[in-house]
């Protein structure tokens, strides 16, 4: 057993099957919450079936290890047992809140989910429809379609971050039970999982009752044939998406609507695990995140008044996602507001951060990692995806000394490197719009 000190104070265990627990306690409260962590996301989705992580993530409680959907529901409803389960680009999550005294039923339940879902058919069928209504909703939301556009830019065609996380219509209609049966052998097994238990236990009862509980949970039947596959994908991660040949503008016509959103996307950026991740996020900070989203907020919504927001992201993964620059705009100011993006970008590469900046930006990163520890929940989420991304259940007590190491010239280095307006993809969604009204 391995444990961690500082805003952490977690131990962390691997169990016989590859099952990594992590037990982080915190008695000044009755409540528990259970995160476990699956590396299957829907960048281990079938490039023919895209949404199929999504799809099986929402059927984990619709019936398993004999237990009906209703059962399910009624005895978690019983007692108070909140139930969580979503798929996200590199990890299917399923999440549990609980009083602490529910702890053995609720670690019971979750195996039962987690290692023997029946995906029955009704199930599928009806969960496959409200997923089309959700895909169909968001074909008429513009700031939907400008991040689901630009990723499709971004990423070529079979990239593992190409396809919508919640697929395509064609594609989730095709999905049947079938595939997620095989989705679920291939990627949900202990050797790729996480357990946390945050909250109100006792380190070694909480990490013998799940060694108890979660001992037993053995592969698929099925699941051996994949594992030469999955051997090989750890030592070929996913792979960086080629640069932008040039500047690519998109225009996406929405016609109703009153706002235009627009989305700047630069890649190949930072994975988790980079050596130069912390300038990166501080450059980000600087640029488009700080306070109301740094230079990019202050010159777009501040002082020119354009946007209703403006703000810069970055999404590091298991693989190398976009640098990102985002805005809402009316339709009327679309022009100028591209415009001051691209300019206040070009300055940032000219001056890079300024002294007052450089020392906000990093106070601010290194003070928000203690509020990740606030709740039960949000100790248990970011203990789990360090542990995914392989960065150790006691990086949150490394960061802050790893932001204090960030510089002015790291930062400079971070934007001339990965902010590249001559090779960018620019989406606009919303009314009435044609490619030359982006320029």
């Amino acid at each position: 057993m391995i444990r961690a000190e500082g805003v952490v104070a977690a131990s962390r265990e691997v169990l016989g099957n590859g099952l990594v627990v992590i037990v982080r306690p915190n008695r000044s409260t009755r409540s528990v919450a259970l995160h476990l962590a699956l590396r299957a996301g829907a960048a281990f989705d079938r490039p023919d079936r895209p949404g199929t992580a999504n799809l099986a993530a929402r059927l984990l409680d619709h019936g398993a290890a004999g237990l009906s959907a209703q059962a399910i529901a009624r005895d978690f409803d019983a007692l108070g047992i909140a139930f969580l389960a979503r798929a996200r680009l590199d990890s299917l999550d399923v999440t549990l809140r609980l009083l602490s005294s529910h702890l053995p039923f609720a670690l019971e339940r979750l195996r039962a989910l987690a290692a023997e879902p029946e995906f029955p058919e009704s199930e599928c069928d009806g969960e496959r429809e409200r997923v089309l209504n959700e895909i169909a909703e968001r074909e008429q939301d513009t700031a939907a379609r400008a991040d689901e556009c630009l990723a499709a830019a971004l990423f070529p065609a079979g990239h593992p971050y190409h396809a919508p996380l919640l697929g395509t219509r064609e594609s989730v209609a095709a999905i049947g039970r079938d595939d997620l049966v095989r989705f679920h052998t291939a990627r949900c097994r202990p050797g790729r999982a996480v357990l946390v238990i945050s909250g109100d236990v006792e380190t070694d009862g909480a990490l013998r009752l799940a060694g108890r509980l979660f001992g037993s949970w053995a592969e698929r039947a099925g699941a051996a044939g994949h594992r030469k596959d999955e051997e090989a994908e750890e030592e070929a991660p996913l792979p960086d998406a080629p640069p932008p040949e040039g500047v690519r503008d998109i225009a996406l016509p929405i016609p109703g609507k009153t706002q235009a959103d627009i989305a700047l996307g630069f890649v190949p950026a930072v994975r988790r695990r980079a050596a130069d991740l912390q300038s990166v996020l501080v450059m980000n900070s600087v640029l488009g995140d700080f306070g109301m989203g740094g230079r990019l907020g202050n010159a777009i919504r501040e002082r020119a008044g354009l946007a209703y927001y403006a703000h810069s992201y970055v999404w590091a993964g298991l693989g190398a996602g976009p640098i990102v620059v985002r805005a809402g705009v009316a339709p009327a100011g679309l022009r100028k507001a591209i415009d001051l993006m691209r300019r206040t970008i070009d300055a940032f590469l000219r001056t890079g951060a300024r002294p007052g900046e450089l020392r906000d930006s990093k106070q601010a990163l290194a003070s928000a990692i203690p509020g990740r520890f606030e709740t039960n929940a949000g100790a248990a989420a970011l203990l789990a995806d360090c542990e995914l991304q392989g960065l150790g259940h006691d990086y949150a007590d490394r960061v802050p000394d790893l932001i204090a190491a960030v510089d002015r010239v790291a930062v400079t280095e971070a934007a001339r490197r990965y902010l590249t307006p001559g090779r960018c993809v620019l989406v606009v969604a919303g009314p009435d719009l044609k490619n030359n009204a982006l320029r």
